[in-house]
């Protein structure tokens, strides 16, 4: 039926490296990697009409319930059309059970529900800051807000809430469970930003980074040093300037990252074969040769506009 005004058309289903409620393929590390969190795809159309930026968070909402859920803007979706992942439970996210707002109307036959059919409302969740942290142990968010996976090293957790802690330290060591560490800590009291490290026998065993806009950094980056050996950049956020940063995983079986594609492409490897031949990525299972051809095709035209 047709849409009222204010509300899209939600369409669910299945991400490449997860499957059904992520019983099994959460626990993987490597599969986290290429979506870490649950998140809602709308097109640029319907995200400047809401005045909604890439990576805040959303609230998706309808008369049976809402989920929030980080804002990914794509032409992959068409205006009036929102697309969300099915996998995440509240084992996994604060409120990203897509379920919850599937109309109860079932085809009198079979009994399938119309998931396809349910309409939504978008509003942006104004967050008064927003997380990022990695840890060996599991954590235990305390936010509006959060989102956890596994990483090779232990945990990664996006957070966001509407109210500030009152000491951002203790907030930390509940988090993490570290009530007896007391950790390195950075502040940019004029930007609001604060960064803190807690080390073990002089290895990383949890960091946090947080601010008052969505947190840029080098993500799979952190979640690799966990349990190393503390560097004095590693509050940075970012790989020192001898090693290139990988970007976010693309290739999930051979471990390649966006920003490696990106240098390889512009080095000359300008078919997904290349890209094989030259990374190893998609060589493998093959589910990432389609976001390498997206890559090749937005680089390769971009430089031919230039």
């Amino acid at each position: 039926k047709p849409l009222t005004a204010g509300t899209f058309r939600l369409n669910s289903g299945r991400i490449r490296d997860q499957w059904h409620t992520m019983t099994r393929s959460a626990k993987s590390p490597r599969l986290s990697q290429h979506m870490a969190e649950p998140f809602v795809q709308i097109s640029p159309i319907d995200a400047h009409a809401l005045g909604i930026e890439p990576a805040q968070i959303a609230r998706v909402a309808n008369a049976q319930g809402q989920v929030l859920l980080r804002v990914l803007i794509s032409d992959a979706v068409v205006k009036g059309d929102v697309f969300v992942p099915m996998h995440w439970t509240s084992e996994w996210a604060s409120a990203a059970r897509i379920d919850t707002l599937v109309a109860p109307v079932v085809d009198p036959i079979s009994g399938q529900p119309d998931s396809k059919g349910s309409a939504v409302t978008l509003t942006r969740f104004d967050a008064a800051w927003f997380g990022f942290a990695v840890c060996t142990e599991e954590p235990n968010p305390n936010a509006a807000y959060w989102a956890k996976s596994r990483s090779s090293g232990g945990w990664r957790l996006e957070l966001a809430d509407v109210q500030l802690p009152q000491d951002w330290q203790s907030y930390a060591k509940s988090l993490f469970g570290l009530e007896d560490v007391w950790p390195t800590e950075m502040t940019d009291q004029a930007k609001g930003l604060t960064r803190l490290g807690f080390y073990r026998d002089g290895r990383l065993i949890a960091a946090l980074f947080v601010g008052p806009d969505p947190v840029a950094l080098s993500r799979d980056h952190l979640a690799t040093q966990l349990g190393a050996v503390a560097k004095p950049d590693v509050l940075a956020g970012r790989p020192q300037a001898d090693q290139p940063d990988p970007g976010p995983t693309v290739c999930a079986c051979m471990n390649v990252g966006r920003k490696t594609i990106l240098r390889a492409i512009k080095a000359g490897a300008c078919s997904v074969n290349a890209l094989g031949d030259s990374l190893g990525a998609g060589t493998s299972c093959g589910s990432c040769r389609p976001e390498l051809n997206a890559l090749l095709v937005q680089t390769l035209q971009k430089e031919a506009a230039e």
